[in-house]
């Protein structure tokens, strides 16, 4: 008893959020679609996007829409909208999403949606995640007959884009535009707009082009303009599912600001460098990469096995790596929109190369982010060769690898991406290796005083792991076993089992009285230069 009643008010709520009356619902939506500073696109636009520090990705749009400010100005491009649009409005149609849970990867970091309620279409509806809405709804209304015929469009007039075309519904549905959710990357609520069209006189088509759909065009093309009778509204939010889909596109990539927010809302308390930048400056994202060797190995009496591989960084998530694969500098890249441009240049995009003609020049650093101790610094790296993925900058600091000083520990370290303003080829180079003057190195001030930008930024936490161990140790018994040799000494396990192996297997809590010698199984080519591979069956004693 006690669920059927909690059942029941559940429903009460939930219909509560939609209006109950055809009529009711019908001018509600009229009031809504002719607000001029309803949604992101608003008069207010203007304000905020024409001062010169306006970010133009949360600005950027469709230009050909640039002076159309509410919903019923961009759906019919006029800049007087009048009433008399929507004057054979009869229909409100019920439009549900079936809401099911899902994993997802965008912006390099796994996400996962559990939210089930279903979503109704509703002009005072709540933002919805595109992720929630990236299924095909269920569409009726009252005194829906079966051998009606309707055409049905939905439309995101924020982005100008047709997301779903069906033609005689629901007699004989045939879909001439697959749905698709709004990709809405800003964190502004935008429209997508449900119409519905009695059936015409004429078969309709499809448009040629999705990405700037015209409704009056399409309704003169296929005699509609007296036959609009429907009308409704999804309001979206913005997800990461919406981010990536426009990042995959090649249009917008607004990954940087999951980045600002996460680090906003929870700074990392031991990032102290991180918290003297300022975060607000990103406005792209940083890809970075490690080749991962592969190995099969038993070190402190544990067996390593690892595949080849590539490591990619997870600045929204606690990723830690081993410090073995930060022996070699990593792949950097990044995709950039120029601020001369609009979000709405094209780009070619490979996988993970992406091509933009730009004369941007950047610095990239790679500092401990607890010291700020300088591990990397590149100068002057032309834009084109930053989105491909090949640096091809000046090196002002060679690269040192990421090592926690201690056994089974990690430390952080962060990777910055810095706009020049003009070249720094006459920078003085930094010294070899970790020494004091790299050690003295301050970001904060260096960005201060080249008049540098922060553009992008991630980071990683590097831990001395048991592959690290397996490599430090492996050196190790080399160099035991060389100076043995030199001796005349040929004792056939003597450089496996040395006081550096009894105190870094100790860290792993193995017994520092351990007899468990450095073994290789199958190891990759070239993996250790100059490094011996001893291959001994394994005692204890």
């Amino acid at each position: 008893m006690l669920q059927r009643l909690l059942l029941f008010f559940y429903i009460i709520c939930h219909v509560a959020g939609v209006c109950r009356d055809t009529e009711t619902c019908i001018e509600r939506i009229k009031e809504v679609v002719a607000a001029p500073r309803r949604f992101w696109f608003g008069e207010q636009r203007s304000a905020l996007c024409s001062h010169r520090n306006a970010k133009n990705l949360e600005c950027g749009g469709p230009p050909q829409l640039a002076n159309f400010h509410s919903i019923a100005s961009r759906l019919f491009r006029v800049k007087t909208y009048h009433s008399a649009y929507l004057r054979n409005l009869n229909i409100f149609p019920r439009v549900t999403y079936r809401a099911s849970p899902g994993h997802y990867r965008a912006c390099e970091h796994d996400f996962f949606s559990g939210n089930t309620s279903a979503v109704e279409a509703d002009p005072d509806m709540e933002p919805v995640e595109p992720f929630r809405i990236r299924k095909r709804p269920e569409i009726s209304w009252s005194e829906l007959q079966f051998d009606d015929q309707y055409t049905i469009v939905f439309t995101d007039v924020g982005y100008a884009t047709l997301n779903f075309l069906a033609v005689d519904f629901p007699k004989a549905t045939k879909y001439l535009k697959d749905y698709e959710p709004t990709e809405n990357y800003r964190p502004s609520p935008n429209p997508m707009v449900v119409l519905i069209f009695r059936k015409g006189r004429i078969e309709v088509e499809a448009p040629k082009s999705e990405e700037d759909f015209d409704l009056p065009q399409f309704m003169l093309k296929n005699e509609l303009e007296d036959d609009l009778v429907g009308l409704s509204l999804i309001v979206a939010s913005s997800d990461p599912f919406a981010i990536e889909k426009q990042r995959l596109k090649g249009k917008v990539d607004y990954c940087h600001s999951l980045l600002q927010n996460r680090l906003s809302s929870n700074p990392p308390r031991h990032h102290t460098i991180l918290n003297r930048l300022p975060i607000d400056e990103i406005d792209s994202w940083l890809s970075v990469s490690f080749d991962q060797h592969a190995m099969n190995a038993n070190v402190c009496c544990q067996r390593i096995m690892l595949p080849k591989t590539s490591v990619f960084l997870d600045p929204l998530g606690d990723v830690s790596i081993s410090a073995l694969t930060t022996l070699t500098p990593p792949s950097i890249s990044s995709m950039r929109i120029t601020s001369s441009e609009s979000n709405y240049i094209n780009y070619h995009r490979q996988t993970r190369n992406f091509v933009e003609l730009s004369n941007e020049k950047f610095t990239l650093a790679i500092i401990d982010a607890h010291h700020g101790h300088l591990h990397w610094l590149e100068v002057d790296i032309p834009a084109a060769n930053l989105n491909a993925a090949n640096g091809n900058g000046q090196t002002k600091a060679d690269y040192v690898p990421l090592i926690p000083k201690k056994p089974s520990t990690c430390h952080s370290y962060l990777f910055v991406l810095l706009a020049q303003p003009s070249s720094m080829e006459t920078l003085k180079p930094f010294c070899e290796g970790m020494c004091e003057e790299r050690k003295k190195f301050r970001l904060e001030l260096f960005k201060q005083q080249h008049g540098l930008r922060l553009s992008a930024l991630s980071t990683v936490s590097s831990c001395y792991d048991l592959p690290y161990a397996y490599h430090i140790l492996m050196k190790d018994a080399s160099q035991n076993r060389t100076m043995d040799q030199r001796r005349g000494k040929y004792h056939r396990a003597s450089s496996l089992h040395s006081p550096m192996s009894s105190e870094v297997c100790a860290a792993f809590h193995v017994s520092p009285h351990h007899k468990c010698p450095i073994s290789s199984g199958a190891l990759s080519s070239g993996w250790l230069s100059g490094t011996l591979v001893f291959i001994v069956v394994a005692h204890f004693l």
